[in-house]
């Protein structure tokens, strides 16, 4: 009996991969080829010079404590990269993904409360459950109808949040809220109380970092940039004059959190954001895998990607971090420094680690002006403005996505704006299938071909359709709305061959359909004929029965169909 219920529901086929997804890490250790060493650890080596600011600098823009931000870049980075499936993509903390953990956080809890940051963890935690799920399900083909509009409009949405959000802590003013008019009110007000040596700070990171990037764009500008403001507050002892610093980091390994895993109350609030952390994770990561997918040949499989992200947001969760995703400009680094495999995240983990137990103290005089500089850079990087050039001037649906999600983003709940981008994704992709066109096509001048020909009029008795799109339960309605059309505008059209070679899939609802057009074209004297339909379709309509209820002898070849049909 149970055997038979498992042949039925299939469960085998579905969870034969899940093993496979687990071990993925000692197929990468035993196939490591010896020769990639080498390569990985520089990779490793560089990237780690990035990651170690933007961890901490990440950190803050969450209103976390910089140490929260190192133990999620230490810890992911080796959870994403060996359970991952890109072998250049890194994991860890983006700066979006900070400023969507503290729109989330912000509507429940008090920044700086051990409530606050237990709160990030549990988030990171249920939202790697559900990446989790997504992944063992094998539901990665999900993020593929995701349009890449909603990632780039909250993209540029943030890093407008995040720059103005950074401009209050460059200039050393004080601001009481998070709402983007009121940061902006609180800025115009407080110009008269700018701290001069904190904005001197911040402004001369920025121009710092412009400067480095035209030089060149390898070199390490953000660790430059806050070495010499540390080094600065420490000679001159600018602490005196107001700078504010960030104090010294704790030296030592991530520890366990304690994190309230049977408060349902706690739960609940959180979950509506740990599903946009969630998919906005998956949506980021899989783009950026993909991206570097097409240079390297590698092929990916989404659903291991997903555990290995859903892993990761996990594991940082237990271990005192907060959620993760892949890194656009660290994987790009990764890639470019010519990191061969998964090995070399595991390698800037292990730099990082490194460098806060040599370099903890130094940050007692790392100013936040610095960090503040350091994010607005990174903050207009996010702005794509070509791409949301291309999209603008794309499709209009494209446009829309976009355009809400980017004002979802600056003026509503930043959770609730991805899930509606999310959500119109799906919608876009819906309208699309359930209106598939279906257009009259007539020969051409030798009589040959069949053509999509507006301005040409039509057979007085013969109607010649194509259908470009799937006869499924969402489509059939329109399908058939546009036969009658066609139908009541052309009266004494008494016979319909239909083009069927655009179909791919055809279900019940669709053979409903067609047994309907048949009898309405049957009733007026006439008949119904197809022409070049698919294996597939083919199937479904033997096995229905639908061949015996129009007659073999109605589906016809295309080079003998119009002769065959007029004579």
């Amino acid at each position: 009996m149970v055997a038979e219920l498992r042949s039925r529901i299939k469960v085998g086929p579905t969870l034969k991969p899940v093993p496979r997804y687990f071990s993925h890490p000692f197929q990468t250790i035993k196939n490591y080829n010896r020769g990639n060493l080498r390569p990985d650890i520089l990779a490793g080596l560089t990237v780690a010079v990035i990651l170690l600011p933007q961890a901490i600098a990440f950190a803050l823009i969450a209103d976390l404590p910089p140490v929260m931000g190192i133990y999620t870049a230490v810890i992911a980075a080796v959870i994403g990269g060996l359970w991952g499936s890109s072998n250049q993509a890194h994991t860890g903390p983006t700066n979006a993904m900070s400023l969507l953990v503290l729109s989330i956080l912000l509507g429940s809890f008090e920044p700086g409360t051990s409530e606050f940051y237990a709160a990030a963890g549990m988030l990171a935690v249920m939202a790697g459950l559900f990446q989790l799920i997504m992944g063992v399900a094998r539901l990665g083909m999900l993020v593929n109808f995701v349009s890449h509009s909603v990632v780039v409009g909250f993209a540029a949405g943030a890093g407008v949040l995040i720059a103005v959000r950074q401009i209050p802590p460059l200039l050393g003013l004080e601001t009481e809220g998070h709402n983007l008019f009121r940061t902006i009110q609180d800025i115009i007000l407080g110009v008269t109380e700018i701290n001069r040596a904190t904005a001197a700070l911040g402004i001369g990171t920025i121009v710092l970092l412009i400067v480095l990037r035209r030089i060149n764009r390898k070199i390490p500008g953000a660790i430059i940039a806050m070495i010499g403001a540390s080094a600065l507050v420490f000679l001159l002892d600018l602490t005196q004059y107001g700078v504010d610093v960030i104090g010294e980091l704790e030296q030592k390994l991530p520890p366990l959190a304690d994190l309230p895993l049977l408060d349902l109350n706690f739960i609940t609030s959180l979950s509506t954001g740990a599903l946009a952390v969630g998919a906005i994770g998956l949506v980021e990561t899989t783009a950026i895998s993909r991206s570097i997918a097409t240079q390297t040949g590698q092929r990916l499989d989404s659903n291991q990607e997903f555990v290995g992200q859903g892993l990761a947001n996990m594991a940082v969760g237990f271990f005192s971090g907060y959620p993760c995703a892949g890194s656009f400009s660290r994987s790009a680094v990764n890639f470019n420094s010519g990191a061969r495999t998964p090995v070399a995240a595991i390698f800037s983990s292990a730099f990082v680690l490194i460098a806060v137990f040599a370099m903890a103290p130094l940050a007692a005089y790392l100013p936040r002006s610095a960090l503040a500089g350091v994010l607005i850079v990174v903050a207009v990087g996010m702005i794509d403005r070509a791409e949301i050039s291309r999209i603008w001037k794309g499709a209009a649906g494209d446009a829309i996505i976009m355009l809400v999600t980017l004002l979802g983003t600056l003026f509503l709940d930043i959770a609730f704006a991805i899930l509606v981008g999310i959500m119109l994704s799906f919608v876009r992709y819906i309208m699309r299938t359930s209106m598939p066109t279906v257009h009259p096509v007539v020969p051409d001048e030798e009589f040959k071909n069949l053509t999509y020909q507006p301005d040409k009029p039509s057979c007085p008795q013969l109607s010649i359709i194509e259908i470009l799109g799937d006869l499924y339960f969402g489509a059939v309605n329109h399908v058939e709305d546009v036969i009658h059309e066609q139908l009541e505008k052309e009266e004494d059209q008494r016979f319909l061959l239909i083009r069927m070679d655009n179909v791919n899939q055809c279900d019940f609802s669709g053979i409903h359909m067609l047994e309907s057009v048949v009898r309405t074209y049957r009733d007026r004297g006439g008949d119904v004929y197809m022409m070049k339909v698919g294996y597939r379709v083919d199937k479904v309509i033997a096995s229905t029965g639908f061949n015996r209820t129009i007659g073999d002898s109605h589906f016809l070849p295309e080079d003998q169909a119009i002769s065959h049909l007029f004579y």
